[in-house]
Parts: C-alpha cells; structure tokens; sequence
C-alpha cells in the first residue's frame, strides 16, 4: 500500500510539473469589440431567446390581436436598416447568387423565379417576371429585411433582422428582381 501511494504521489508531481515544451504565451492586442462579439459563440439558450414580436406570434392563434396591428407594424419598420452607400438596388448578378444560395438568401425553398430554374417551393408567391409588375424597390426591399413589417407573424424569415443577409446583399436580391437583364425578368 505504502509503495502505491510513493508511486501515485510520484505521478502527480510528474503530471503537474512544467514541461520543456511549454512557452510562455505571447500578450495578444485585445481585439475590438465588434470582432470580439463576431467571434463569441452563442449559447442555445441566447439563440432561441425570443424578441417581443416573437412571443407576440407564438401565441396559440399564430397572430397579433387587432389592437395591436398598427403598433406592431411601428416597430418592425424601425428595424429595417439600410446599405450604407443609399442604394436599394445592388447587382442583380450577386443577387442571383444569394437567392439561389442554400446558406444565405435560399429563396428558391419558397419561391419560383427563373423560368429555367425547375426546383422550386410553392410557399411563398411565384417571382417570374416580378420586376415587370412590381416596380417599387423600396417596398422589395423592406419585405426582404423585415417581412413582419407588412404581414404580422409572416412565415417569411426576416433576412435582414436576423442578420442572414447585410443590406447590401439585400440590395443585390432586389435587383435580381427587378432589373431588366436578370433572367427573372426575360
């Protein structure tokens, strides 16, 4: 017994010493905070974590009461935020892209656009030839960022709130809508 103890105490003090491999740590620059919030890893609980809308729309009827309507629609708006360059209508090329793309926009679940694209959903409205019947950007763009803004509890994501897609690329998905040369259009 006695030596089982020599021999595990030995152990210990062998697991715990420093070894010749270990280096002193370099001091890192603290990074800003932006970046430091970018690279946190979000706990499950903070990712299901419910905003006051949510909870509005999880009620059993899946609705906001009349009442409520006007003021609900108030604060959606507010949450829709620009492209900082001003521009609503980004390159319909890089929209393309971004609708069809399975990790970002992923449009195509619910909705039809290009008449050559035969995998489609049947959720949301058909889009073909959106850009020859629908010619406000603006409204395109908000329904994108927030689609709460104009249908409470929509099952349309809110792209932009949730942060799936910038402004910018927000700017792109509508002028794949309406731009004129976007096979959406032809």
């Amino acid at each position: 017994m006695k030596r089982y103890l020599v021999l595990l105490g030995s152990f210990a003090l062998f697991a715990c010493a420093p070894t010749q491999q270990e280096k002193p740590k370099p001091t890192q620059a603290p990074k800003p905070p932006a970046q430091a919030e970018a690279e946190r890893k979000h706990t499950f609980e903070e990712d299901i974590k419910q905003d006051e809308a949510q909870k509005l729309c999880s009620n059993p009827q899946g609705t906001v009461s009349a009442d409520m309507v006007s003021k609900f629609f108030e604060e959606q708006k507010k949450l829709i935020k620009y492209p900082a360059n001003g521009k609503l209508v980004g390159d319909w090329k890089k929209g393309e892209q971004l609708f069809a793309n399975t990790r970002k926009g992923n449009c195509y679940a619910c909705h039809c656009a290009d008449p050559k694209e035969l995998a489609c959903g049947n959720i949301g409205p058909i889009l073909r030839h959106y850009g020859k019947t629908h010619n406000d950007v603006k409204y395109t763009y908000e329904k994108i960022y927030n689609s709460w803004a104009f249908v409470p509890c929509s099952i349309m994501y809110r792209a932009g709130v949730h942060g799936i897609l910038t402004p910018e690329e927000i700017a792109d998905i509508v002028a794949y809508l309406h731009s004129p040369e976007s096979p959406v259009n032809r």
